[in-house]
């Protein structure tokens, strides 16, 4: 019998890009889907999807996420589209709040002129027109403020994950014990 060679065998590992809509990905999860769901149905590693919720903030705590589409759409920006369009978009919007708070701060310098005049002229119609006016100012531009977002604050989410328990099971105390030690952390 002859000898068998050995045959060196090269293979080559071709990665193919392909694009994943991580946006769709992102809106299913942050609708209730899970992980496994989604990999199954995108065809996405769920260690790819848990990377991207963690480095990315997803959540599944609705509010901020209504939150985040209502800035979105009254800003102008369409998911899936251009870097180029949604910073201009951003940038519009961004443009818009300062004009607000430009007004705001002009009115406020009208009104120190009210109240400069009744001060020196020691007039009490003037000061009783500045008192009004100042309460409708501040009521008028809280408002303002709030209808524009200028003010707000989302809360910050908190991610739990598998490393920071130390098992895939976690039990609602271990669960507790991370989420206290995240709110130690970030009190100053």
């Amino acid at each position: 019998m002859p000898p068998y060679r050995r045959r060196a065998v090269t293979t080559q590992r071709i990665i193919v890009a392909r694009n994943i809509d991580w946006e769709t990905i992102r809106a299913e999860y942050e609708a209730g889907a899970t992980q496994s769901e989604l990999s199954r149905k995108h065809g996405v590693s769920r260690t790819a999807i848990q990377k991207h919720i963690e480095a990315d903030g997803w959540s599944q705590d609705i509010e901020p996420v209504i939150q985040r589409k209502v800035a979105e759409k009254v800003a102008g920006v369409v998911a899936g589209c251009n870097p180029k369009k949604k910073a201009e978009a951003i940038d519009a919007e961004a443009t818009r709040r300062a004009d607000v708070v430009q007004r705001h701060r002009d009115e406020w310098d009208e009104h120190k002129g009210i109240v400069d005049t009744a001060i020196g002229t020691k007039d009490f119609e003037t000061a009783k027109l500045a008192k009004i006016t100042a309460e409708t100012l501040k009521i008028r531009q809280e408002a303002e403020r709030k209808a524009w977002a200028i003010d707000t604050q989302v809360a910050p989410v908190t991610n739990i994950t598998v490393s920071q328990i130390g098992s895939p099971q976690a039990t609602v105390e271990e669960i507790k014990d991370v989420l206290k030690e995240n709110a130690a952390s970030t009190k100053v």
